[in-house]
């Protein structure tokens, strides 16, 4: 009876061990383990490899003949890993990898994502009265860019090689929405050739006409274009000084707006009301000129209707000539 009753009590044990050998706790840890195991003998047989190309690159003869070891690595033992100073993933590695890789990930999503490229309906251009929305969008040059790689000041740069645009100012707004405030060039002066009309900005520099309300009142005509001085950049540009001169005159006589150009008299003009031709000559001493021209204005009233050319293309040999006398020289 003590013999059966050993035998029931070790069968019961055996059975106990059993069951926690095949406990689900049991397994998994076992698993664990031998996939820990595994991972580890999987780095150290990569980390050899390395160090043995590694070596044999170099030209280390010696370590190039060795062997690799065969023999297994033991469960638990500490192995020197791929790359050093890793000690293994603890808790506070992981978290720091997962936030590494959710900024990679949102930073991803930023560069990729369509809600960050700018297309035409995410422009917006104020200040343009007679240019238009889509060629001011395609001076700016920022089609299916993200917005991210967009800079204010570039935005304004490129906008400004627009030839009828004097001025930018660029806004970013998030997500995707950019403003652009624009100055558009005004002509302060109309130049009429054989060929046809340019507007003249302040530089000089003719541009065809655009559209608008009320054109410049200032006028050069200059049938034969002789006025055209050469430009740097290949734009069809007038001689300076006959503008500045042009604006001078409408300034001292507001009741002159059109003014003539030839080279052989320079700028001349009509006086309204009068029949005296003015020649004015070149872009130079502007107030020698103008002294001389106010010196010869009282001879007009003497003159009486007759018709009379006051040249005052050199200062101090201004004169007065009637069509049917010799020039006098004042």
């Amino acid at each position: 009876m003590q013999i059966a009753f050993n035998s029931g009590r070790k069968q019961k044990r055996r059975s106990q061990a059993a069951r926690k050998a095949v406990s689900p706790n049991r397994v998994r840890r076992r698993r664990h383990a031998q996939t820990r195991r595994r991972f580890t003998a999987a780095l150290s047989s990569t980390h050899a490899f390395v160090r043995r190309h590694s070596r044999s690159k170099q030209g280390v003869k010696e370590s190039a003949k060795r062997k690799p070891s065969t023999l297994p690595v033991p469960a638990g033992a500490q192995t020197t890993t791929l790359f050093p100073g890793f000690s293994g993933l603890t808790p506070s590695k992981t978290i720091s990898l997962m936030l590494l890789a959710a900024v990679a990930a949102a930073l991803y999503w930023l560069y990729t994502s369509e809600s960050f490229y700018i297309y035409s309906e995410n422009v917006s251009f104020e200040g343009a009265r007679y240019l238009s929305q889509e060629e001011l969008f395609a001076a700016s040059d920022i089609d299916s860019w993200s917005i991210f790689w967009l800079d204010p000041e570039k935005i304004e740069e490129q906008v400004m090689t627009h030839p009828y645009v004097t001025a930018a100012d660029a806004k970013i707004r998030w997500p995707s929405h950019i403003n652009i405030t624009v100055q558009e060039a005004r002509p302060i002066a109309l130049w009429a050739t054989d060929q046809q009309e340019y507007w003249l900005l302040e530089d000089g520099v003719a541009l065809d006409p655009r559209e608008l309300d009320m054109q410049p009142a200032l006028r050069i005509i200059d049938p034969s274009a002789e006025a055209q001085t050469a430009n740097v950049e290949g734009d069809l540009q007038i001689d300076h000084r006959v503008l500045t001169s042009a604006m001078f005159l409408s300034n001292r006589l507001p009741i002159v707006s059109e003014f003539w150009y030839n080279s052989r008299y320079g700028l001349n003009f009509s006086l309204p009301s009068t029949q005296a031709w003015v020649h004015w000559g070149d872009g130079y001493n502007f107030e020698e000129k103008w002294t001389a021209l106010q010196w010869l204005m009282p001879q007009l009233e003497a003159a009486g209707d007759g018709a009379l050319t006051l040249n005052v293309m050199v200062p101090n040999r201004s004169f007065i000539r009637r069509y049917d006398d010799e020039p006098t020289e004042q």
